[in-house]
């Protein structure tokens, strides 16, 4: 029986574990997107010696007019040293959504940057803006960040 219950409580602190090493979304006016409205994301580096994959995530509606977005991703910091323009395919060419879908909503992840180097440990700030020509841009409704730690390969 004891062995049950310490089973149980590990199961439960290796599910309750984090995911990822920074995952925020921030929300979009779905109806009205503009490419002045940025979006910021603060992360906190307090191991500059790790590695990191950087991932952009949206979140859009089956009824988004195009089939994909153009983003420009940049920083405050030193992370890199010009903006980065990131394409982000939304639809199939048979019009289905990538990512996962629920209801009318769909999630697509796209890779940004592998085995990132933060300089040093600090605060960095990634800025998010749409790129597309419509403006203002409709049926986006979150963009997110998401920032995994490498494991250490021993």
């Amino acid at each position: 029986m004891k062995k049950l219950l310490y089973i149980l409580i590990l199961c439960c602190f290796i599910s309750c574990e984090q995911k990822h090493f920074f995952n925020k979304y921030e929300s979009v006016d779905a109806k009205n997107w503009k490419q002045t409205d940025t979006l910021n994301y603060l992360i906190d580096i307090v191991d500059s010696n790790a590695v990191y994959d950087i991932s952009v995530s949206i979140r859009y509606q089956k009824e988004y007019e195009f089939s994909n977005l153009w983003l420009t991703v940049y920083n405050s910091n030193e992370l890199s040293s010009k903006p980065i323009r990131l394409e982000v395919p939304l639809f199939k060419n048979d019009g289905k959504p990538y990512g996962k879908s629920s209801g009318s909503l769909c999630t697509q992840t796209v890779s940004l940057q592998k085995q990132v180097r933060f300089p040093k440990n600090g605060k960095y700030t990634i800025n998010i803006a749409q790129l597309m020509r419509k403006e203002p841009l409709n049926g986006i409704s979150d963009v997110g960040v998401i920032i995994d730690k490498e494991i250490e390969k021993k």
